[in-house]
């Protein structure tokens, strides 16, 4: 039977600056975006039976509330495309501000393309993807990209690289919307931040984009669960170049030179009931692998 495997990379936010809730319920958002080689596998194939959704690894609910099986009945609503039979493999941490299931909802609507051969131009496939969720436009592609409006306003830039992250995952999930209710808006203003960071990027200075490490969502969150603010006291404390909350959290990203020193640090760190991925910036998104 004819089949797609999908890679699903995960994404972290190296800044992110929340400003004024909007008429629609959410926040005008400046954030730089970036994916990273932690990554789910999707296999996806026709079915018999309507839309269906397995997992392996962590576990995670199979039906429409899953932002996979969503994707999956907005293409079947949009373009007829027959149903399809889901096995997600899943790695990424859930709820934990690294966009595991959007990714998973970004690589069902590249894999269904592919696999029926859909004709569907990148712009529609980019308004569905926000249809289903704020972080899934930029996971259709990703990359390096600098995110506004929602996080749906892309403007692509300068790859990053040399250097690695080290992931920190403490043990409980946090909601996006928990985060943003608890969120400290207008302690800063966005647009000196996206400045520097996007001259830093361009320059290639990452002395200078980390010193602009921030996340406006950060504070909240820490004032909730003070775990994650041992977690970044951590890694600091060990000597990374930077840390800061990615997204809604309570992930840590630890900025390290080189992957040795991550092994490192992750090898010391262990017994602390945080999970831990060292991964290095990636140039992708959802990557077809076959058919």
């Amino acid at each position: 039977m004819k089949h797609i495997q999908v890679e699903a990379h995960a994404k972290v936010n190296l800044w992110l600056s929340v400003g004024d809730i909007r008429p629609d319920g959410y926040h005008d958002i400046e954030t730089l975006f970036q994916t990273v080689s932690l990554s789910d596998t999707l296999l996806i194939e026709p079915s018999d039976n309507g839309i269906t959704l397995s997992c392996e690894g962590i576990q995670v609910p199979g039906g429409p509330s899953n932002l996979a099986w969503q994707a999956a009945a907005l293409l079947s609503r949009e373009f007829s495309m027959p149903a399809i039979a889901i096995h997600l493999i899943k790695r990424i941490p859930v709820a934990a501000g690294l966009g595991g299931g959007s990714a998973d909802a970004a690589a069902v609507l590249v894999g269904g393309r592919a696999l029926f051969g859909l004709e569907v131009p990148d712009a529609k496939l980019a308004a569905l993807a926000l249809e289903i969720g704020s972080d899934v436009p930029f996971l259709l592609h990703g990359g390096t990209a600098r995110g506004s409006g929602r996080g749906e306003i892309l403007e692509p830039t300068t790859p990053l690289s040399g250097f690695w992250l080290l992931l920190v995952t403490p043990a409980f999930g946090v909601r996006a919307e928990e985060a943003y209710r608890a969120a400290r808006i207008g302690l800063t203003r966005y647009g000196s931040y996206t400045k520097l960071n996007c001259s830093a990027i361009r320059e290639g200075e990452l002395g200078s984009l980390v010193t602009a490490f921030r996340n406006d969502l950060e504070p909240g969150v820490v004032s909730c669960y003070p775990e994650v603010g041992v977690a970044k006291e951590t890694l600091l404390d060990a000597g990374v170049q930077a840390a800061v909350m990615s997204g809604s959290g309570p992930t840590v990203i630890g900025l390290i030179r080189s992957r040795k020193e991550a092994t490192d640090l992750s090898t010391r760190l262990e017994g602390r009931g945080w999970e831990m991925h060292i991964v290095e910036p990636i140039d992708s998104g959802c990557r077809v692998e076959g058919a």
